[in-house]
């Protein structure tokens, strides 16, 4: 019998290791696009949350009164605008009445409210009477800012 030509029908211990290194690397890959993936997949929700309840006190706002003439203390008893500018970057979010609401802990607010002039509102609005009201919301733990910003005519 001729041995000359050897057939194989298996595979060498090198062809092994390079086809194990080879779907090593590709698992890797695949597995740093999942981590990728599912460790910002919370993002979303928090910026609509956070958004959620920009859009509440911005809603709360722009119901108030422009201005009135007498000052108030506390949040339940704000009647104009420019009360709420009292509400300084950090506060904890709160509901209408002022009681602090915990299931929202990781969120904080700021607003601001400023008189209209052309450096803050354009020229757009120069000869009217108008207001800047910008809500910040902030969640602690990603240090997400979400902005709104709305503007109140004396109307």
């Amino acid at each position: 019998m001729n041995r000359k030509y050897f057939s194989s029908h298996g595979v060498t211990l090198i062809e092994l290791i390079v086809s194990i290194v080879i779907i090593s690397i590709a698992v890797g890959g695949i597995m740093a696009l999942f981590l990728g993936t599912s460790s910002s997949s919370a993002d979303p929700m928090i910026r609509a949350q956070s958004l959620a309840i920009a859009q509440s006190y911005m809603d709360e706002i722009m119901m108030q009164a422009y201005t009135t003439d007498g000052a108030t203390a506390g949040r339940s008893n704000y009647n104009d605008v420019d009360d709420y500018n009292a509400i300084t970057a950090g506060s904890s979010i709160e509901d209408q009445f002022g009681n602090s609401i915990s299931a929202l802990s990781a969120y904080t607010i700021g607003v601001q409210v400023s008189a209209c002039n052309p450096a803050t509102c354009g020229s757009e609005l120069n000869s009217v009477n108008a207001k800047k009201i910008t809500v910040i919301v902030t969640h602690i733990g990603l240090g997400t800012d979400v902005p709104l910003i709305a503007y109140r005519a004396d109307y």
